[in-house]
C-alpha cells in the first residue's frame, strides 16, 4: 500500500537485504526478550540482513569466541518479538496461512515501536498493512486511549500517525451519534489534527470514497454502539458550514473541543480543500507561516543567528575560499535569496518555499564532507527547520479557528 510519512522514506540506512539459504549460516544470536528474558534464536546473518540497528550494533562489538551471541531486548514482549520473527522469515507480521488471527491494534503498535527501534521501514509498512486488514475484518478503529498512545509514541508526520488520524476523521464523519463521546476522550492537539483531516474529506452528499471491502459501511471503535440506519435523502441545499461536527450548546465540555467552521464563499470547485491539495485560503495561511519562518531565521536572536550564519548570503568563491564551489554546486541558494523571493511574491505554495530551503541543505552536503564544521552546522539547521516546519498544519488549524469560529 502506498503509505506516506517521514519514517517511510527511502533512507539508505533503513533498507533490508537478503541472504542465500543455499549457504551455511552457522552463527546464531540469542535474543533475551522482556523482563523474563525469553530466549529467541535467529541466524546472525539473517538478523543483520533484516535490521540496520543490529548491523550497527555488531559492527561496534567484538566478535565472540563461540557460535552464539547474546543480546537483550528488555522493553519488548514475546508476542511482539514473535511478530518480528515471523516477518523476517516470511515477510508477514503474522502467520495467516498457519491459522493465526490478525493481531490486535495494541500488539501491532508494539511491533511498530520495535520496527522503529530496529530501523526497519519494511516492517513498519507491514504493520500498517496488518492494521488495515484488521480494520476490514472487524469494522473497528483503535479506541481513543490507543490513539492517544500512538500519538505520543510516533513522530510528527509518521505514516502510522497520519493513517490513524485519517481513520478517526472518517469515524467522526460517519458515526455522528458518538462524536461528542469520541471527542471528549481526545486531547486538544489530536483534535486540531482532526479538524484538518475532516476538512479534507469529501462532502457528505458527494460520491462516497471507495473503501477496501464492500461489506463495510461504517467504522466504529470497539466500544461504540452500532450506527443507525439512515434512509432520509441528503438535502438539496447545503449551508456554508463544513461537516466538522457541531456540538449542542448545552454540552460545554465537548463544545470547547469541537468547533464548527464556516466555509469561504465558493467561486469555483477548485477552491475547496481536497485530499490532493489545499484550498486557496489554506495556501494563503501557509504562506503567512512560511514568511514568518524565513524572517525569524534571518532576524530572530538566539540559536537562529548561530545556525544560519554560513547560509545567510550567496556564496562568494573568493571571499569564502571555495574557488571550485560553482563547479560542484549547480543550483546555488541562500536564505537571503529565499527571503527576497518571498517578499517579491514569487512563491505561491509552501512546497515551493520548502524546496528552496532544502536546496540549501542539499548544496551543503554535496560540497562539504561530514568532518567539516559547515556540514555539521547544516545538520543542526536542517533538524531545527524540520521541527519548526512540522508545526505548519497545527498553526494553520489554530489560525483557521481564530478566523471562523461560529458560536
Amino acid at each position: 500500500m502506498p503509505y506516506q510519512g517521514i519514517d517511510l522514506t527511502a533512507e539508505a540506512g533503513q533498507a533490508s537485504t537478503t541472504i542465500s539459504w543455499h549457504l551455511p549460516h552457522a552463527f546464531f544470536v540469542i535474543i533475551l526478550v522482556g523482563p523474563q528474558e525469553i530466549p529467541f534464536g535467529i541466524q546472525k546473518d539473517l538478523l543483520l540482513a533484516q535490521s540496520p540497528y543490529y548491523r550497527e550494533y555488531f559492527a561496534h562489538r567484538a566478535e565472540g569466541d563461540g557460535i552464539e551471541e547474546i543480546v537483550h531486548l528488555p522493553d519488548t514482549t514475546a508476542d511482539v518479538f514473535g511478530c518480528f520473527q515471523n516477518f523476517i522469515f516470511t515477510g508477514k507480521v503474522y502467520d495467516k496461512d498457519g491459522g493465526k488471527e490478525v493481531p490486535g491494534y495494541a500488539l501491532l503498535l508494539g511491533v511498530w515501536k520495535l520496527a522503529v527501534k530496529l530501523k526497519m521501514a519494511p516492517l513498519r509498512v507491514a504493520v500498517m498493512d496488518a492494521m488495515s486488514e484488521r480494520r476490514i475484518q472487524t469494522s473497528t478503529i483503535p479506541e481513543p486511549a490507543l490513539l492517544i498512545q500512538s500519538w505520543k509514541e510516533t513522530e510528527i508526520g509518521s505514516g502510522l500517525r497520519l493513517m490513524l488520524i485519517s481513520w478517526a476523521a472518517e469515524h467522526m464523519r460517519s458515526v455522528p451519534q458518538s462524536r461528542v463521546k469520541f471527542a471528549r476522550a481526545l486531547p486538544q492537539e489530536i483534535l486540531s489534527e482532526l479538524v484538518i483531516a475532516m476538512s479534507d474529506l469529501p462532502l457528505e452528499n458527494a460520491a462516497p470514497r471507495p473503501i477496501q471491502h464492500a461489506s463495510i459501511k461504517r467504522l466504529r471503535p470497539v466500544d461504540d454502539v452500532p450506527p443507525r440506519q439512515e434512509s432520509t435523502p441528503a438535502p438539496a441545499k447545503r449551508s456554508r458550514q463544513s461537516t466538522i461536527p457541531v456540538v449542542n450548546r448545552d454540552d460545554e465540555d465537548a463544545k470547547s473541543k469541537i468547533i464548527a467552521v464556516k466555509k469561504a464563499p465558493r467561486k469555483s470547485a477548485g477552491r475547496r480543500s481536497t485530499r490532493f491539495g489545499t484550498s486557496e485560503a489554506d495556501s494563503g495561511r501557509d504562506m503567512v507561516f512560511c514568511a514568518d519562518l524565513i524572517n525569524k531565521m534571518l532576524s530572530a536572536p538566539g540559536f537562529w543567528t548561530r545556525l544560519v550564519a554560513p547560509f545567510r548570503n550567496p556564496v562568494d568563491p573568493v571571499a569564502d575560499k571555495v574557488p571550485n564551489y560553482f563547479a560542484v554546486v549547480k543550483n546555488p541558494m541562500c536564505l537571503k535569496d529565499i527571503q527576497n523571493k518571498m517578499n517579491a511574491g514569487e512563491y505561491s505554495t509552501a512546497t515551493q518555499f520548502e524546496k528552496d530551503v532544502r536546496q540549501i541543505f542539499l548544496n551543503c552536503y554535496e560540497y562539504w564532507t561530514q568532518d567539516d564544521p559547515v556540514f555539521k552546522l547544516c545538520e543542526q539547521l536542517e533538524k531545527t527547520f524540520n521541527e519548526r516546519y512540522a508545526l505548519k498544519d497545527k498553526w494553520r488549524a489554530q489560525m483557521l479557528k481564530a478566523e471562523v469560529i461560529d458560536d
